[in-house]
């Protein structure tokens, strides 16, 4: 295995700062796995410059083609059997396991250097976090951790996961959230502000833009019809059921058809829906598409929505595809919970809703839809705004702050 080299070059071999420690990042969600999780961590670890990165992530799909982007050319993906349900530590089998990444991240960081030239990077608590936090209590290198929101909110619903998800944000080098509003479940179970760093997800501006895709339009609508899109797993707290119930409230009065790109457990209560609306001829699951093919889909729409909702517990963190959507230039409407209200500018780049009211998501599609110049301001508004303070590499550049900070923090102390 060879991993990618660090820059030795510095001007004065005298005064030479000591090299930036290399990033191993610990994630079983790495593509071709799908979800923003993926999307974040290869888009933000492939950007960090003048930095070895080495991921260890679940070897499930590897076979699968895996589109590289040039910026990820310097990554090296080691792929271990990762995946687990057994998050505790009072299984045996759990423990056992936890156990056995933590000597797998060991002994990689050893590859990559000495204790203070390695800093893990763990894309969750639970349950990457519970390796790297074992591998740290017996002399392993310093970690860094990221809270998303649902992970949180998962893990509250357990006394045991609350107990491990504490200990492991507590021994963190430093804990970064996705959103203020995950900053702020952070802070609710007793992390010290001073330790959390916010930084929002990005999107890719060039691939992303604003274009139409016709194929699609004539697919879908060519009767002039107006295009929503839902792009998302088709989860509860996502609000799908919520946009088909407002398109049957819409009537013939407002011709829309419906696309929701993506699949998951709640498929089949969807369908449902649409078979007792008589839907058929205006909602049309799409299901997973390729990476490649995902700014198609932003391009033919009108209006991106995804009305979600706190479900039980679980909630929207931040919503990278409202980034995608507003980077192609249309307007979105989210619902008014989680992090979604940091992505999406109530009345400049789209709306927010209840996510709980079917008859308000109708009024506010209704309104967008009788007004082609308020879907064009709000487009170019979330565009603008995307440009210049939610692309990848101002996320990447953020994140290799923390990295530096924690390294300087490392040496000053040793």
């Amino acid at each position: 295995m060879s991993f990618p080299a660090r820059s030795d070059h510095v001007e004065d071999p005298k005064e030479a700062a000591p090299k930036t420690p290399a990033v191993l990042l610990l994630t079983e969600l790495f593509p071709p796995d799908v979800g923003g999780s993926p999307v974040l961590f290869e888009a933000i670890y492939s950007r960090l410059r003048d930095t070895a990165v080495v991921v260890l992530a679940d070897n499930k799909g590897a076979a699968r083609p895996v589109a590289v982007p040039r910026d990820a050319a310097g990554l090296t993906v080691v792929r271990r059997p990762l995946a687990t349900t057994r998050w505790g530590v009072r299984d045996p089998k759990a423990l056992f396991n936890h156990v056995r990444v933590a000597l797998e991240t060991r002994k990689l960081a050893r590859r990559l250097g000495s204790r203070r030239e390695v800093i893990v990077h763990c894309g969750r608590a639970l349950p990457e976090g519970v390796a790297a936090w074992i591998s740290r209590r017996f002399g392993g290198p310093a970690y860094v951790c990221w809270a998303h929101g649902e992970d949180i909110a998962t893990a509250l619903q357990s006394r045991e996961f609350t107990w491990l998800m504490k200990r492991v944000y507590r021994n963190a080098a430093a804990n970064i959230a996705n959103s203020h509003s995950t900053r702020r479940m952070l802070e609710a179970i007793g992390m010290p502000p001073g330790r959390i760093h916010v930084i929002h997800p990005g999107v890719d501006v060039q691939r992303f833009r604003p274009q139409t895709d016709a194929d699609l339009r004539a697919r879908f609508a060519g009767d002039g019809r107006l295009l929503l899109l839902s792009v998302g797993r088709l989860q509860r707290r996502k609000g799908h059921d919520l946009a088909i119930e407002a398109v049957s409230r819409l009537g013939a009065s407002v011709p829309v058809s419906y696309l929701i790109v993506g699949d998951g457990a709640e498929r089949a209560h969807l369908e449902g829906l649409v078979a007792r609306h008589r839907l058929h001829d205006r909602v049309h699951f799409v299901g997973e598409v390729p990476a490649r093919d995902l700014p198609r889909y932003y391009a033919a729409c009108d209006i991106f929505l995804l009305p979600n909702r706190i479900d039980g517990g679980d909630v929207e963190g931040f919503g990278i595809v409202f980034l995608e959507a507003a980077a192609t230039g249309r307007p979105t409407i989210g619902g008014r919970s989680g992090g979604v209200p940091e992505a999406v500018l109530d009345g400049e780049t789209g709306r927010l809703v209840s996510g709980t009211d079917a008859d308000e998501l109708a009024d506010v599609i209704r309104d967008l839809a009788s007004s082609p110049k308020k879907r064009h301001t709000m487009g170019a508004a979330g565009r603008d705004r995307v440009c210049r303070s939610f692309t990848w590499e101002r996320a990447a550049a953020r994140v290799s702050e923390v990295h530096a900070a924690i390294a300087s923090r490392d040496r000053i102390s040793s």
